[in-house]
């Protein structure tokens, strides 16, 4: 049994972008979202099944096409006011399904394009029709539900999209999950309390969540972030790099915590290339320099340079050894639907060079690597600041095609520049970045693996495919979707990772080994299956002694 007060301390790697969940596609944002909001159901972290939330109970029709919702009675935001389906209704219909706020989960809850039918059956009841079967809903059925009665005038008057902003009053920040935004600093920290509202009682019946306070302070770089924690200002760090796993171990016992190691991570890293063939409005030029655009769009370029890459040597010299070959778009932790029989790209440079000459591009007397015109192949990478483990990725990477005769700068920006180059004015060549672990399902992917779909980064929001690879990956993530046969799904998906292994708009890094450190005081704290989770799933029901 739990016990109420104190205050449990993180430390995150930047600040939040905004606080509108519906517009937010970054981590730092998410982070900071997921104490204060909550959807129809939730998944265990422990035993990974989809359980109720905000829904206590629901029926599914015969032919999978309906679901009936039961809503909890006595929910309130944490402004007090009451829970009801209307702010069901608002979100899918107002929000997600309504075309003029761009969000990326309009492709994920939606079927061949087609939203599902979300009506009112009474003030606690809501009925789902969908276009087709859906074979993930339940679990999709997690998208967080936004308060009507405060979003609702902005929607009308057409100035959501600038809500919730990170300038926003705290009071303003309405969910229903088990904190409220008390306040926010930029670049310092973001103070949750508990909500007095939140429904969840403990299983001795008191009010949940146990604490008082959820603080996440903000850490410029991976150094501080792991100072932080050792030197016992923070309670928990979620990722400790493969470099400080030795000492973090060392220091455990004296410190007063423990090193838990959690297996490959969910999330996955890669290089990419912009392939976007638009240009600036502003100016009229192109986004990418025509012959640069000729490059990166030839598939042999591409694998080119993933077997100049020297993973091995990633694996070794960043990671000391914890991690793996990362081959396509799935993580090998995810059992389930990973796909370990994909092309792999083991470090050859002869066989990179034949491909570049079988593509027209020669080198020059110094052996400088030139396209068919006599271009010098030069580009830039941009990524992140502060992150010393994609730093040091970069370098390698650097150095890796320098050996192709390719020239190559990187570019260090703040984490919401680097968000708006690539998600907004497309201004950049290059890219090394990553993508969190979602939910295990592959049509969390919809938005990145659809050519229609905003974080399809190298080439996003295509009115038509623009290769018939990428039409042949909607053909088949549109079907996967659309039955309960899990060995239909798995092979249409297994045949999107041979795709993507091959074609490399992706070309994948490595999978690091998660090792999460956790002070001994916290009870309650109980590791979730997957690495994608974080250690505090269930942040409200964690007390201390």
């Amino acid at each position: 049994m739990g016990e109420h007060g104190g205050r449990l301390i993180t430390a995150t790697f930047g600040d939040p972008k905004t606080f509108n969940y519906i517009l937010a596609e970054e981590s730092s944002s998410m982070d900071v979202l997921g104490p204060i909001y909550e959807g129809l159901t939730t998944k265990d972290g422990v035993t990974q099944e989809t359980v109720g939330a905000l829904a206590e109970s629901w029926e599914v029709s015969s032919d999978q096409k309906s679901v009936v919702f039961h809503l909890r009675r006595g929910v309130c935001w944490n402004d007090g006011h009451p829970f009801t389906a209307d702010d069901v209704l608002f979100t899918y219909n107002d929000l997600i399904y309504n075309e003029a706020i761009p969000n990326r989960y309009l492709l994920t809850l939606s079927v061949d394009g087609k939203p599902f039918r979300v009506t009112k059956v009474d003030d606690h009841t809501v009925r789902f029709d969908l276009p087709d079967i859906f074979a993930p809903f339940l679990e999709f059925a997690g998208m967080v539900i936004l308060p009507k009665h405060k979003l609702e005038a902005s929607v009308k008057d057409g100035s959501f999209s600038k809500m919730l902003g990170i300038d926003t009053p705290p009071d303003q920040v309405v969910g229903t999950g088990p904190f409220r935004l008390r306040t926010y600093q930029p670049g310092q920290r973001t103070v949750f309390e508990r909500n007095p509202y939140y429904w969840k009682l403990s299983p001795d019946g008191k009010r949940l969540p146990y604490l008082d306070h959820y603080i996440a302070e903000i850490v410029r770089d991976q150094n501080a972030l792991f100072i932080h924690f050792i030197s016992g200002k923070s309670d928990v760090l979620e990722g400790i790099r493969p470099e400080d796993v030795y000492l973090a171990k060392k220091l455990a016992p004296a410190q007063r915590y423990r090193v838990v190691e959690r297996g490959p991570a969910s999330s996955t890293s890669f290089l990419w290339f912009n392939m976007n063939p638009g240009t600036d409005p502003q100016t009229g030029k192109p986004l990418v320099a025509p012959a640069k655009l000729r490059w990166f769009r030839e598939t042999r370029f591409r694998q080119a340079v993933s077997y100049a890459l020297d993973r091995q040597g990633i694996i070794d010299s960043v990671f000391m050894g914890m991690a793996q070959p990362l081959w396509t778009c799935e993580s090998p932790t995810n059992i389930r639907w990973y796909n370990p029989a994909v092309r792999q790209y083991p470090r050859d440079i002869a066989r990179a060079r034949d491909l570049l000459q079988q593509a027209g591009f020669r080198w020059d007397a110094e052996g400088n690597l030139q396209d068919s015109e006599g271009v010098p192949v030069s580009f830039e990478i941009v990524t992140n600041q502060g992150n010393d483990t994609r730093a040091n990725i970069a370098t390698i990477i650097k150095d890796n095609l320098k050996e192709l005769g390719m020239q190559v700068r990187i570019q260090f920006l703040d984490f919401n520049n680097l968000v708006a180059r690539i998600g907004e004015n497309y201004q950049y060549e290059a890219c090394i970045l990553g993508l969190s672990g979602g939910a295990d399902d592959p049509t969390s992917a919809m938005s990145v693996l659809l050519s229609s779909g905003r974080m399809h980064q190298w080439y996003p929001n295509q009115k038509s495919p623009a290769t018939p690879w990428e039409a042949r990956i909607d053909e088949l993530m549109n079907a996967q979707v659309k039955t309960l046969d899990y060995a239909a799904r798995k092979r249409a998906y297994d045949e999107v990772q041979i795709i993507m292994a091959e074609q490399q708009p992706y070309i994948y890094l490595v999978t690091p080994v998660v090792h999460t450190g956790l002070k001994e005081r916290w009870q309650n704290v109980r590791p979730p299956a997957s690495s994608g989770s974080s250690m505090l799933w269930n942040v409200e029901e964690v007390w201390s002694q």
